[in-house]
């Protein structure tokens, strides 16, 4: 079977009640049992040996084991599809919730600054943009040693202790009275959000296949992409009950957001399981039940992933070595995607957290500021969706992300031309919401990366790296914006432009590369067809290259 790209799901670790992996050709030969009682033949004729990769009348197979016996797995693509669905509507809507409030916990502070807030702490605009500043930071810092732990301990308990944690900080911010608690609770924050989002992205990929990743990518950052809309209708709720319960507008939106988000980690610990095969165990296995997969459905499960991926036989938990590290970043096919993500990602970053008080300079309340800013992340999420639907049909990624580049320029063109404050702050407002609506474009980036990666190891690896610059991103994202641009920002929106052409230029560059690579791949593979291990993709027409595109 041809290898193929992404890391979805690896089987469960020894002591689970039945454990999957890849099991060989020789391994058949040598330890099928058609005797035994938990081992099923394919019709009584076929050996373990033969190739199952192409389905007869839509049925497929797939050896898997189960209880230390090699077990042949029968299953349809509409028994397929049903299982999948229930992994959509029960496990992936959970991670997306997480990620939802991670983000408006990040950039509720949009909100926060249309309020008191800086009257009532003493500060500058400068100093809360350094509080904005090192949460990012503080996020870099740990992002690989938390995606270590992670892989030690399990996704299961590490990703829902991390959230309740940062919503108790989160919740503690209403306490801040000066820049230093600010600086403090802003870098603490980052801490306990270190390796949320290359965690949960890994997790991810082990529970689909490469065929159905980027759209579930997509819907994992679609609470995120629209997290600036929640955040802005949190934040213009919150400034309606100032006053209530002795709290200020700013306060009451800490509030909120950290004991929801409290809320929301502790239900992704009752119902994140630790495999397909534990999700009748909730609290972390503590507390047995039904689960929302059968055994047989658990089975399926774990065979069509190894169906689609021979490279399944990896615990639950995987050790990364300082070689995996070294791969991913001595390797020429990560810096471009780490340029995109420095410079794309941040060409437009300021505006999760001045774009409320660029609109309210328009003349706008404080309320109506925020409500103004929701539309732009909604519409950015749902043209994101159309977007990651032609790439899981097609399997290109650079022209879509192309796509964006002149999408978001375009926008950022129109702002460096027209002011903020004049008779034309509607147009100002209209070329706002037309660069916010950009289609989401980050989940099909990073999806790329992890596609483009030959193991688990380095996939967790990639996606903490990637990530990690996402991060460190803004630590300088929000820091264009400054007091003394205001209210024109003229050099804000050069600066914005000039990261925006980076981006593009990369990704042309990027996808131009790969091309030229698999050519390079073809010739060689045509001579010499040892190679075929190292292919990544295998399009429709049996042609195998060595990159995703």
């Amino acid at each position: 079977m041809a290898s193929r790209a992404t890391e979805t799901f690896a089987a469960a670790a020894s002591a689970l009640p039945a454990v999957s992996r890849v099991v060989t050709a020789d391994e058949k030969a040598e330890r099928l049992d058609l005797s035994a009682p938990n081992v099923k033949p394919h019709d009584g004729t076929e050996t373990p040996s033969e190739d199952l990769e192409n389905p007869q009348n839509g049925v497929f197979h797939q050896y898997i084991e189960k209880d230390g016996r090699p077990f042949l797995v029968t299953w349809t693509k509409e028994e397929e599809r049903r299982i999948v669905r229930k992994a959509d509507f029960l496990f992936l809507p959970v991670f997306a919730l997480m990620f939802t409030w991670m983000a408006i916990d990040r950039t509720n502070v949009s909100g926060v600054l249309t309020s008191t807030f800086l009257k009532d702490t003493g500060m500058t605009r400068d100093q809360a943009n350094t509080g904005v500043s090192l949460l990012w930071f503080g996020i870099v810092l740990l992002e690989i040693p938390s995606n270590m732990v992670l892989h030690r301990i399990g996704a299961h308990y590490w990703i829902p202790a991390q959230v309740v944690v940062w919503g108790l900080i989160e919740v503690l911010q209403s306490f801040v009275t000066n820049a230093g608690g600010w600086y403090a609770a802003r870098l603490f924050l980052g801490l306990a959000e270190s390796g949320f989002i290359p965690g949960g992205l890994y997790t991810l990929s082990r529970w689909y296949t490469q065929d159905e990743l980027a759209k579930r990518t997509t819907i994992f950052f679609f609470g995120p992409s629209i997290s600036a809309a929640f955040g802005s209708l949190i934040s213009a709720g919150s400034l309606r009950i100032a006053g209530e319960g002795g709290l200020k507008g700013w306060q009451w939106i800490f509030v909120i957001c950290g004991v929801s988000t409290i809320a929301t980690g502790i239900l992704a610990f009752i119902v994140v399981p630790k495999s397909p095969y534990h999700t009748g165990r909730i609290l972390g296995g503590l507390v047995p039940s039904r689960g929302w997969l059968s055994e047989r459905e658990a089975d399926v499960f774990v065979a069509r992933i190894i169906r689609a991926d021979p490279n399944k036989g990896q615990a639950a938990t995987l050790r990364i070595g300082l070689k995996d590290i070294t791969d991913v970043l001595l390797s020429w096919k990560t810096w471009p995607y780490l340029i995109v993500c420095l410079s794309g990602l941040q060409s437009v970053g300021g505006l999760s957290t001045w774009g409320a008080t660029i609109i309210q300079s328009l003349g706008f309340t404080s309320i109506k500021a925020n409500l103004l800013n929701a539309p732009g992340p909604i519409l950015a999420s749902l043209f994101g969706l159309v977007l990651s639907a032609f790439v899981d049909r097609y399997k290109r990624f650079g022209y879509p992300i192309m796509f964006t580049g002149v999408w978001t320029i375009a926008g950022l063109i129109a702002l460096y031309h027209l002011p903020v404050k004049t008779r034309a702050s509607w147009s100002f407002y209209v070329a706002y919401l037309i660069t916010q609506s950009a289609p989401s474009w980050q989940p099909l980036n990073v999806t790329w990366l992890s596609l483009n990666q030959k193991t688990p190891q380095k996939r967790a690896v990639a996606y903490a790296v990637y990530i990690g610059c996402s991060n460190l991103g803004g630590t300088y994202g929000n820091q264009v914006f400054r007091g003394s641009d205001a209210p024109l920002y003229r050099k804000a929106w050069a600066a914005c432009l000039s990261l925006g052409a980076v981006w593009l230029a990369t990704i042309i560059i990027q996808t131009i590369a790969f091309k030229w690579a698999n050519r390079r791949f073809a010739k060689k593979l045509a001579t010499a067809p040892e190679l075929e291990s190292k292919s990544l993709y295998t399009d429709t027409r049996g042609r195998r290259f060595r990159y995703y595109w």
